[in-house]
Formats: structure tokens, sequence, C-alpha cells
């Protein structure tokens, strides 16, 4: 339903009402497809909502995250969570910063208004909650080894703060494809969590923007996380002979990384190049007593990455020294 809201109301939402009667009877109207935010005692809307009414030309540039609104010869440039403006060059403070809410950028309604010479008292706010912009697709493809993968749970994610975007979830199909239907304008990244694919790392895409058109995503390549075979982690080894380490295969591996660290110092005392899933390591040249923590690298033939030990946050594959 439609209806102008009233002066008091506009006051009340933080939108001044300046004396400039001369100006009224070329009525502007900012129609609102999306409710007002509240931030900082100043009301913000969505910033798209100045181009879809006419009042200015809005572009957003996603290196700079910046958002810039045109109307005549007035420049106006509002970076993301900064007061710090510019209009016509000239550095201005803005009440408060332009943000991105819910992966829509919102903008203070008022300073924008009076910066590109509308008349705050000239603009007819009306509800149109109704009538939001059509949805858009991201699709995209997950690969490993350089093939489609199927069967891979993905998540759609806000870009910033990584939050599920609820009900948007997607699988792969046998050509590595996947797709979300109905996603609203804003910014986002697609995400493959270990959660939801076990023995694999998490992976997850660059900021995609999306205003107005649906978007293919960049490619997303799974790596498998490597189990251990021998020594078992917490393993207590022999100093005095050499020992066989052993691990699972990895899928089209050409070859792996081995290495073995110091636990305390962090510094590597062994590491090979192999093509098998073993390699021979003569841990007399090692401190008994001393804890010591081992990883495998699995690469394609170009050396590109296919899987490796448990990453940040899962138990590392450890051994020591028995003390004779």
């Amino acid at each position: 339903m439609r209806f102008p809201v009233s002066r008091s109301w506009l006051a009340a939402a933080g939108i001044a009402l300046l004396c400039s009667a001369t100006r009224e009877a070329g009525s502007a109207q900012l129609r609102l497809t999306l409710p007002p935010v509240e931030r900082d005692r100043t009301t913000l809307v969505w910033a798209r909502d100045f181009a879809a009414s006419s009042l200015a030309l809005v572009t957003f540039d996603q290196p700079s995250r910046t958002v810039r609104l045109a109307r005549g010869n007035v420049r106006l440039e509002m970076p993301l969570d900064a007061r710090t403006v510019r209009l016509n060059d000239v550095a201005v403070q803005a009440p408060t910063p332009a943000r991105l809410i819910g992966g829509r950028v919102m903008i203070p309604a008022s300073f924008a208004a009076k910066a590109l010479g509308l008349s705050p008292v000239a603009i007819t706010i009306r509800r149109e909650f109704h009538g939001a912009p059509p949805p858009r697709m991201i699709q995209g493809r997950v690969l490993y080894a350089g093939r489609p993968l199927a069967g891979v749970v993905l998540r759609l994610v806000h870009a910033d703060d990584f939050t599920f975007v609820p009900q948007l979830r997607a699988s792969t199909d046998d050509k590595g494809r996947y797709s979300f239907a109905g996603v609203p304008d804003g910014a986002y990244r697609v995400y493959a969590y270990v959660g939801d694919n076990p023995g694999h790392f998490n992976r997850v895409t660059s900021r995609l923007d999306i205003s107005g058109d649906s978007v293919e995503a960049p490619d997303i390549n799974m790596g498998r996380v490597i189990e251990a075979r021998d020594p078992p982690a917490g393993a207590i080894l022999s100093p005095t002979r050499e020992f066989v380490f052993t691990w699972l295969p990895c899928p089209h591996a050409a070859g792996y990384l081995f290495s073995v660290t110091d636990s305390a110092t962090n510094e590597e005392t062994f590491s090979r190049i192999t093509t098998e899933p073993h390699v021979a390591v003569d841990v007399t040249r090692m401190s008994a007593g001393r804890r010591y923590e081992w990883r495998v690298t699995a690469t394609d033939a170009a050396g590109g990455f296919l899987g490796g030990s448990p990453g940040a946050g899962a138990d590392p594959f450890t051994f020591t020294l028995a003390v004779d």
C-alpha cells in the first residue's frame, strides 16, 4: 500500500525538515523497496532506491568498496564504513557511514539528498516494500584435480561476516555444477564447508557482488585431507632404527612432499619428495624424548595442491622418540 509519509514521521526518522518552501513545487519522491535502518540516530536507506526513484545515478566500485551517486554536476563518493566522504572532490563528514547491511549498501538518506541538491522537504517517501527487485542467481563449478566433482555441498554466506544465508544451500551435479536461485542483491561468497564435506578442506570463493544481474562464480578447487596410517598420532618410536611413515594415497596425486618438524622449535628436521604414499626416515638423527610433527602435501603433475595433512584447528600427526 502506498501512502505519503508526514513531516513529523520524516523528522522522527531522522530526515531533517529544512525550510525550503520555494522548492516544494518540484517535489521528488524517494520510493523505498526495503525498510529503512537506523544507525547513529540517522536513517539509512538502500542506495539502489535513489537510482530506482530517478534521484541519482548510483554505482558501486568493488575494489575501493565505494558507492558513488551523481546528479547533474554533483558527485558524491561514500566509502563503506567511513564518515569522511567526497562531495565534488571535497572531503566532508557524513553523520554516519554508508554501510553494508544484510548484503545491501545502505546510505544516510537526508545527508545524500542534501548533498545532491535535493531539499529534504521536497522528498516524499512511500513504502513499497512489496516491490523488491527480482532475485538473482549465483552459479559455478567445483573441481578436483581439474575434473568436475559431484556431490559437494555448498552454502551461500554473507561476504563480510561469513554467516550462512538461510535456505540457500546447493550441491554439485555430475558435471560439478551448482546454482543458488532466488538470491537478493547483495555481497556474498560461496562456501564449501568441511562440516558438510568430510574429508575435504574448507574452500570459499572471492567476494561476489550481486546488483541487477546473475553471477558466474570462480571455480572452486577442492583439496582432500590425507589420513595417517603409521605411525598413529601420539606414537612413541624407538630412536635406534629407521621408521617407514605411511599414509592413505590421495587420488590423482603425482607426488608428495613429506616433512618432519620439532614441535617445540618448529624447526624442520627432515623433508623429502616422493611419488609413493610412504617414506623411510632415519629417526636416529632426532633427539630422544622430544615431540615431533609430520606433514604431507599431495600435488598434481603441475605442482597444484590436491590435499594434505589436517589443517589449522585439527590434531597434527605427532610422534615422540623414546628415551633409552
